[in-house]
C-alpha cells in the first residue's frame, strides 16, 4: 500500500467517519500487517472525529442558548 493511498484513507476517515469505521473493521481482520495498521488507524481517526464533532455540536448548542438565560429583568 502506497503512502498516497494511506493518506487518502486517513483523509476519508476524517471527512466521512463512517468510511473510516467500515475500513477499520474490514482491514483489522486482514492477514497483511500493513493493512491491519492502516485499518486500526482509520478506525481510531473516525471515532475521534465523531466524538469531537459531538462535543463541538453540544458546545455550540449550549452557547446558542446561553444568551436566553442571561437577560435581565
Amino acid at each position: 500500500m502506497s503512502g498516497g493511498q494511506k493518506a487518502l484513507f486517513y483523509i476519508l476517515s476524517i471527512l466521512i467517519p463512517i468510511v473510516g469505521i467500515i475500513l477499520g473493521i474490514i482491514w483489522m481482520n486482514d492477514q497483511d500487517p500493513e493493512k491491519k495498521t492502516v485499518g486500526k488507524n482509520c478506525l481510531i481517526i473516525a471515532i475521534v472525529v465523531t466524538v469531537l464533532s459531538c462535543i463541538c455540536w453540544f458546545a455550540a448548542s449550549a452557547l446558542s442558548l446561553a444568551p436566553a438565560f442571561m437577560t435581565g429583568y
